[in-house]
């Protein structure tokens, strides 16, 4: 078999795969989609700082984890290249006995948030129980454990990966200490959730905005998340609704809402980086480009624009 590209690399290996985003969010991405963007038929969806991030398990008798990011092209697609070199120097480990990814460019080491994240969905998919930290942040949940600086961070990611449909979570939202509840937030970010756990996050958004608005991303009240953030318009929500929410950023009003909030916020001095991490989701791209020949723009958005160039 001849290795084009990294979904024909793995498919090789004989080992079963699955790859995970690790970019925007923590998700599986289903393999005939991973084998267009590895092959360059499609851009890559979900691109960070124009890279795509990618947690990648595969399994025969036991599971390994690789943490690989490569660069993107002008028009999204993966870089064949850094792929290859990629593949390359995996190759030449294993002609060397090395069971370990050698020290390379490519590979990265996720946030304690996404590691968590990643973890408690690859053992879902894998079948396999919950970390050992689990029953702690269960016990919490339900109320049996007051003592909520016990509770671990991949507790904390099991139980949103496993209980976030359960009866009692709406109740535990509602009363979770805030360290906690920022926790839990940071978590449901990768999930999709029902309204009625939306609504209840939504009670406490004025306590985390920028937090509670993350939970949402994947909720009934995702708009009303990004609407209130716009509203804020400091870099920090911002950067959240570039970040996490960049689906209601598809509303044409909206998006001119953030551009003009981008623009206003701190003088400008973040519009360029925003700009060019939105530009690079194939979701937004045309109608930014196209928001660059608005004449309906205001006079700050003009100059912002025109100092892009």
């Amino acid at each position: 078999m001849e290795l084009h590209n990294l979904a024909d690399f793995l498919a090789a290996s004989g080992a079963r795969y699955q790859v995970f985003d690790l970019g925007r969010r923590v998700s599986p991405l289903p393999q005939s989609d991973f084998e267009r963007y590895a092959s360059g038929q499609a851009p890559y969806p979900f691109p960070l700082q124009r890279q795509a991030w990618l947690g990648i398990l595969f399994w025969k008798e036991q599971p390994y984890v690789w943490f690989v990011r490569l660069g993107l092209d002008e028009q999204g697609l993966i870089n064949q290249g850094q792929a290859a070199q990629f593949m390359a120097q995996v190759l030449a480990a294993m002609k060397e006995g090395k069971d370990a990814l050698p020290d390379n460019p490519y590979t990265f080491v996720p946030s304690e948030e996404k590691r968590a994240a990643f973890h408690s969905q690859a053992r879902l998919y894998l079948g396999q129980g919950a970390s050992l930290f689990y029953e702690e942040a269960a016990a919490f949940a339900r109320g049996q454990l007051n003592d909520w600086q016990r509770l671990g961070l991949q507790g904390l990611a099991d139980l949103v990966a496993r209980d976030r449909q359960s009866d009692h979570f709406i109740a535990f939202i509602a009363s979770a200490p805030e360290p906690v509840l920022a926790q839990v937030a940071i978590q449901l970010e990768n999930y999709p959730i029902d309204t009625a756990l939306a609504e209840a996050l939504w009670q406490r958004v004025n306590a985390l905005p920028q937090l509670i608005a993350r939970a949402l991303a994947q909720s009934p009240l995702q708009t009303e998340a990004a609407d209130k953030l716009l509203a804020l318009g400091d870099i920090q929500s911002l950067l959240v609704v570039a970040g996490r929410l960049w689906e209601a950023l598809m509303d044409n009003a909206r998006l001119g809402r953030f551009l003009e909030a981008a623009a206003r916020c701190d003088d400008g001095r973040h519009f360029q980086a925003l700009f060019a991490d939105l530009v690079m989701v194939p979701a937004l791209r045309s109608q930014l480009l196209a928001k660059l020949r608005d004449p309906a723009r205001s006079d700050i958005l003009g100059q912002a624009i025109g100092r892009l160039f």
